[in-house]
């Protein structure tokens, strides 16, 4: 159980980065102040940095936070797909999806966390490789994917393709709906590149 004071305090941090997100999805980052923040979330504009030391600051904490609701999401018991291949596409769909992998705000999201590179927790690029390494080992236990592979490796693999893929869309270089690149991009992963000469080309 927890006190009432610390349940309040739960809740208004996650008013302010619900509204926080709501406001970067509509406006953009910039155009949003902590004022516009605090106002949404109808709590004083002083509250704002007794949770967080900047604007900047919130980036780090809405990452985790959907890291966190992604991981749920990938649940079989909340109607995630069986197949963690599936999942997989699944997960990537999501990020995709999500204001956070906005270009614009994608790079002061990597802007806010770039002083603290040294801890694995606060990249969410490395957070992302591991939620998909947990897939990937859970896609080797049912032969979905080669078991001599390390699964970090996979996952990294995974994340890397999807954001160049993620960009070129965004760019307007990929014709088609996002979902399907990233369905061709990860089975195009898992198939293989290698043609039939290839072993004796090498």
């Amino acid at each position: 159980m927890i006190s009432r004071r610390e349940r309040k305090k739960r809740e208004t941090h996650q008013r302010l980065m619900e509204s926080a997100l709501d406001l970067f999805r509509e406006r953009g980052y910039d155009a949003t102040t902590v004022e516009d923040i605090t106002d949404a979330a109808d709590v004083a504009k002083g509250t704002f940095f007794n949770y967080f030391a900047t604007k900047e600051a919130i980036l780090p904490a809405l990452a985790e936070w959907r890291l966190r609701q992604l991981e749920d999401a990938l649940l079989p018991e909340q109607g995630a797909p069986d197949s963690p291949v599936a999942r997989i596409k699944m997960a990537l769909c999501l990020v995709a999806e999500d204001p956070l992998a906005n270009p614009s705000l994608a790079r002061r999201l990597f802007a806010a966390v770039m002083p603290h590179l040294d801890s694995e927790d606060a990249h969410p690029g490395r957070a992302l490789a591991r939620l998909l390494a947990d897939q990937v080992r859970q896609a080797q236990g049912v032969g979905e994917i080669r078991d001599d592979l390390d699964p970090l490796y996979v996952g990294g693999l995974i994340r890397t393709a999807f954001f160049q893929q993620l960009m070129v869309w965004y760019c307007g270089y990929s014709q088609g709906m996002l979902p399907e690149l990233i369905d061709r991009t990860v089975d195009l992963l898992l198939d293989g590149i290698a043609g039939p000469e290839w072993g004796r080309a090498s």
